[in-house]
């Protein structure tokens, strides 16, 4: 079983417990703004979300939420980001052999970088390459927030650090283009919610500009390890443009890597749920944890929607069935334990007695040569005993008078024929079903009405009602 969100090492929880020292060298605080700090992040978080309308201007251009910014939503962002790049299967960035023999850096270019939150996950999660000759390529159409994003990666790991930053000015057009300018061999191209974010021409749909993406990126992966990695937040609309993003890979010879453990069609493009993931929020330092409880912004979970991308014809040859979990785990009448679908080559599975295995795990599956078929998805259901994320060994085979089951006819599984919806079903039902609190998953995610660069809201939707209110008041003269 591969874990997708292991904890972070020890090394990068050191680093993020003093993240602060680092954003004070940054951007100081004298005691009037810190005791503010709390009332800060509430308001931007609230601006973010249910006032969007406030942000006549970028929050960028004040201070005060600049400081919010740095001190709540980059933090948070760093301990999602890095969850997944610590177990994310990247190459090594090792410098290439020019033609005369020289060494060549690899290039790190990301779109969007803002405050190089991704540069800087990226350097928490894998400590290991710290030492190594990188080059890291930042792209953004504001170059004040990347000049202090520049300043926190340099007193995070030092003057010395071989780690080469380089600012430039530009949107996501513009890739190719300074990419090229680089003296150094693509190694990944990243952006960490920025498509969610793509404005298109009055002439454009979004699909048009996820094309003009991949365009960019499919022209500057020539390098054999070269890969693509593009994060959104766990939201319909970031999962959903993610399934849309891989849908429309293919037709630029690029294939998703990971998640998927499969090239074939998405299973879920019907359904009414979205790629994601959820996970705790192991790793956050205390401080952060102190902050958002005063802020009335506390975390339960995290989760993100992510692809990453590799030209078709350098993925490893397929070798025995494998299952994605791709939901929180439910009860289903008739199946032994907790079940949790999953992606599979062969589309949605329902996997029997898998309530243990974390979200976004990868297993092993033995798919017995008959199965039978969620009557609500369509998944096809494996039994426990049949995958390796259950704790039975064996399951006996349960009888069924009336024959095999065919796909193409499900009925309902259970004693009982109890018709409960699914989250996967293709199937619109005029009122979905409720599950009772002690049957829902405690990793369940909660949509966001809204994204934004560097925040996933999911976890965060704002104050609540009467302290919303409160802060309104706070802030009228």
């Amino acid at each position: 079983m591969h874990h997708l969100f292991p904890p972070l090492s020890p090394a990068a929880c050191s680093t993020l417990a003093n993240l602060p020292r680092a954003l004070d060298a940054v951007l100081p605080l004298n005691g009037a703004h810190r005791r503010d700090l709390p009332a800060a992040v509430a308001e931007l978080s609230l601006q973010l979300t249910a006032e969007r309308s406030a942000l006549s201007r970028p929050y960028w251009a004040s201070p005060r939420l600049t400081s919010a910014y740095l001190r709540y939503f980059l933090p948070w962002n760093i301990v999602r980001q890095a969850r997944l790049l610590a177990a994310l299967p990247l190459p090594t960035p090792t410098p290439r052999a020019g033609a005369q023999g020289e060494e060549i850096p690899r290039l790190l270019a990301d779109m969007g970088s803002g405050p190089l939150t991704f540069a800087i996950a990226l350097w928490v999660a894998r400590p290991e390459w710290r030492t190594l000759p990188l080059t890291v390529l930042c792209l953004d159409l504001s170059p004040h927030v990347m000049e202090l994003g520049r300043a926190l990666f340099t007193e995070l790991a030092g003057p010395a650090s071989p780690w080469r930053i380089v600012l430039r000015r530009g949107g996501v057009d513009t890739l190719a283009r300074h990419v090229h300018a680089c003296s150094a061999a693509p190694w990944l191209i990243s952006a960490a919610n920025v498509l969610n974010e793509l404005k298109s021409q009055p002439s454009q749909e979004r699909g048009d500009r996820l094309e003009d993406v991949l365009e960019q990126v499919a022209s500057v992966l020539d390098a054999p390890d070269a890969q693509a990695l593009l994060i959104e937040p766990g939201t319909r609309l970031g999962g959903k443009t993610v399934m849309r993003l891989r849908e429309l890979a293919a037709e630029y010879g690029l294939a998703a890597s990971s998640p998927c453990p499969h090239t074939g069609p998405c299973p879920l493009l019907e359904s009414r749920t979205w790629c994601h993931f959820t996970f705790d929020t192991q790793g956050a330092p205390a401080w952060l944890n102190k902050l958002s409880e005063a802020a009335s912004l506390q975390k339960e979970a995290l989760s993100l929607s992510f692809a990453l991308l590799r030209p078709q014809d350098s993925l490893p040859a397929a070798g025995g069935e494998q299952a994605r979990i791709v939901s929180a785990p439910l009860r289903v009448p008739g199946l032994r334990g907790m079940g949790r679908y999953a992606c599979t080559a062969h589309g949605l599975a329902l996997l029997e007695d898998a309530g243990h295995a974390p979200s976004g795990a990868l297993l092993a599956v033995n798919r017995p040569r008959q199965c039978r078929v969620d009557g609500k998805s369509g998944a096809a259901i494996i039994p426990a005993g049949s995958h390796e994320g259950s704790t039975c060994r064996q399951t006996p085979e349960r009888p069924d008078s009336s024959g095999t089951q065919q796909p193409g006819r499900p009925r309902p599984h259970g004693d009982d024929g109890e018709q409960r919806e699914h989250p996967y079903s293709r199937r619109q039902q005029p009122r979905p079903a409720r599950h009772s609190r002690r049957q829902r998953a405690p990793e369940q995610p909660r949509e966001a009405p809204m994204s934004r660069r560097e925040e996933d809201h999911a976890p965060a939707r704002g104050l609540p009602g009467q302290k919303r209110r409160a802060a309104r008041r706070s802030r009228k003269p």
